[in-house]
């Protein structure tokens, strides 16, 4: 990529993908260099992706519209791992156990997924415009919904839309739980107190578990 001082401004459509995707690329790497960040900044994007702080505005509004961008692409490869790793269980993977394993598996060994998720209300979506929010917000119900089907698939007996209104409380879930599964230090060593434990979470046990329950009250009646 060259140099912000020798920058030329992208012309055609695959140009600006590129570039669009190179800014990408470059914030996925610098919160994989620090995994606690939650926040990302500009101005060191820019100078990461060689790029000059006003170019990085012709692709992204902000800072959260790039880590919105990057929730996506996580959610797109989550969502086409899941029918995989749902078939793997065969017959007896067709049952709400298999179900509520797999997809916290899954969620868990994604933890980008599962750090941009629990600042979803909190900070990404606070400073992107309404046309940006309505295509994140599509593309969210579109995973959901595809989510939903797949379940259905291995548990016709259960209707999609149960699945979907399962799939609907998965977000906060994830939310609350990853956040108190990765405490801060202090917290963290407090709560390996003996006497604390009952305030220990799993991220993903804990998700399956919960995921399971839902799943069981919303079955219908035999």
């Amino acid at each position: 990529m060259n140099s912000p001082s020798s920058y030329v401004r992208a012309r055609s459509a695959e140009q600006k993908e590129e570039r669009r995707r190179h800014l990408l690329a470059t914030a996925r790497e610098m919160l994989s260099q620090n995994p606690a960040a939650l926040e990302l900044g500009i101005n060191e994007l820019a100078r990461q992706a060689q790029m000059t702080k006003s170019n990085v505005y012709r692709y992204f509004e902000s800072s959260e519209a790039v880590l919105m961008d990057l929730l996506v692409e996580e959610f797109a490869a989550w969502h086409a791992e899941l029918s995989t790793a749902l078939a793997r269980g065969g017959k007896a993977g067709a049952s709400f156990e298999h179900i509520a394993r797999v997809f916290a598996s899954t969620v868990s060994a994604r933890p980008l997924l599962c750090r941009l998720t629990s600042i979803l209300p909190s900070i990404l979506e606070r400073k992107v415009s309404f046309e940006r929010m309505v295509e994140f917000k599509g593309n969210l119900l579109a995973v959901r919904q595809g989510a939903a089907q797949a379940f259905h698939a291995r548990v016709p007996g259960m209707p999609v839309q149960a699945f979907e209104q399962v799939m609907k409380h998965t977000v906060p879930l994830i939310i609350g739980l990853w956040p108190l599964s990765n405490p801060a230090e202090m917290a963290a060593q407090v709560v390996e107190l003996p006497e604390l434990a009952g305030l220990r979470y799993d991220f993903e046990q804990d998700l399956a578990h919960a995921l399971l329950t839902l799943m069981r009250g919303m079955a219908p009646a035999d």
